[in-house]
């Protein structure tokens, strides 16, 4: 990876050429948490995407990343076309009304969507205090944005010292100098910042309606705890494949059909190791909460075998290796961690620290990260009066 730093601020890496095609990123320091008003970051992002269908958007809570690519041929067009995004946008008043009627409307048909309800209800629980979504409030903010509000967010974020462009596919020394070119003219102005949420952890709850045959159509539950600050990051990977293969394992050994998942889960700029469990309408919370908290239990109180964690390195390992070789995950990756930390950890170096992780290491993160405040949503259609709560929870898992 070569990184360089033009005079007005704005940071440029390129990647290693390990993949056909050209591959190139723009990420800003700002997103849904740090906008100056409500939706403008949402709305802003929608106008960019009007104007350039080939760019996609990932969100990141306190930064955005646009991203587009192609042919190797056409680097020298799609740096000048990124360009312009970054330096020129389009801004006007078909375009403003154009993205609020499109996410009006694509808020009002998601609001109905259950596991979308419940993401949000996990990161209101987890760092904003359980306040609850209002799409009519949010939908009143975005008609009262002005093309102003889009060109002084613009001003404000869209300079070099609140950039990263990524480049992957073509060798450095041929895109350096394209890339000078093309954003140096961009202002320096000045870095900002975003304060980040308190993590408060807690427990939600999400009633869900009976369908046709009498049953709700699925039982969920979220589990999380704040990651943000964490420093032995190999050590987690190692134990969230554990923890991963150990509750795909038991809930089969249990005759239960689950969807799992143990990942990281970024909000508002900040992580969270997740758990999310989802089975059918006849399989009981509890007894999805009481497999989940017992295999976390184990993971604080026992020591893994050596067979276990030879496969629990390896499937992290080769999770860590598939991460970076896809190169708009690899670009997100890289830019987040040089606006938050000011720098991107050596990818060589995590790895081989996976093959280091030990038993008692496993144990030890293990400690650190559930003895702390967990968060916990449930969506099902059981009254939560038959559900464990918070405190019953939390004692399971000591």
């Amino acid at each position: 990876m070569k990184q360089i730093e033009l005079p007005n601020g704005l940071i440029c890496v390129v990647g290693q050429r390990n993949h056909e095609g050209l591959t190139l990123s723009a990420t800003v320091k700002v997103g849904h948490l740090n906008e100056p008003k409500l939706g403008l970051a949402a709305v802003y992002e929608k106008v960019i995407m009007l104007q350039a269908p080939e760019v996609a958007t990932i969100y990141g809570g306190t930064i955005t990343s646009y991203l587009t690519g192609g042919e190797t041929k056409d680097f020298k067009a799609y740096i000048e076309k990124m360009a312009k995004l970054v330096a020129y946008p389009e801004l006007n008043e078909e375009l403003l009304k154009n993205a609020v009627e499109d996410i009006i409307r694509h808020n009002r048909d998601r609001n109905v969507l259950p596991r979308r309800q419940l993401k949000l209800l996990y990161k209101h629980t987890a760092f904003s205090g359980n306040i609850v979504w209002d799409t009519e409030a949010y939908t009143a903010s975005l008609l009262s944005l002005t093309v102003e509000d889009l060109q002084s967010f613009h001003d404000c974020y869209f300079t070099g010292k609140n950039i990263i462009i990524g480049v992957s596919g073509i060798p450095a020394a041929k895109i350096l100098p394209e890339l000078e070119e093309a954003f140096s003219k961009v202002p320096s102005g000045t870095p900002q910042k975003a304060e980040l949420p308190e993590y408060t952890g807690g427990y939600g709850y999400l009633r869900l309606h009976p369908t046709e045959n009498g049953h709700g159509s699925f039982n969920r539950v979220l589990m999380g705890w704040d990651i943000s600050a964490l420093v032995n990051v190999a050590d987690a990977n190692v134990m969230m494949s554990m923890l991963s293969g150990r509750l795909e394992r038991k809930f089969a050994e249990a005759g239960i059909d689950a969807a799992i998942e143990v990942r990281v889960a970024g909000y508002y700029g900040c992580r969270t190791l997740r758990i999310a469990v989802e089975c059918g309408p006849q399989t009981d919370v509890n007894v999805m909460l009481d497999i989940i908290c017992a295999n976390i239990k184990r993971l604080k109180n026992e020591f893994a075998s050596e067979r276990r964690m030879e496969t629990s390195r390896n499937r992290a390992m080769v999770e860590k290796l598939l991460k970076f070789q896809q190169p708009d995950s690899a670009a997100v990756e890289i830019s987040w961690q040089i606006l938050k930390r000011g720098f991107m950890y050596d990818i060589a170096d995590r790895i081989n620290n996976t093959w280091r992780v030990s038993a008692r290491n496993v144990m030890e993160v293990s400690q650190e990260i559930f003895n702390d405040n967990p968060t916990v949503v449930v969506a099902s259609e059981v009254h939560p009066a038959f559900i464990y709560s918070l405190e019953e929870i939390v004692d399971k898992m000591k």
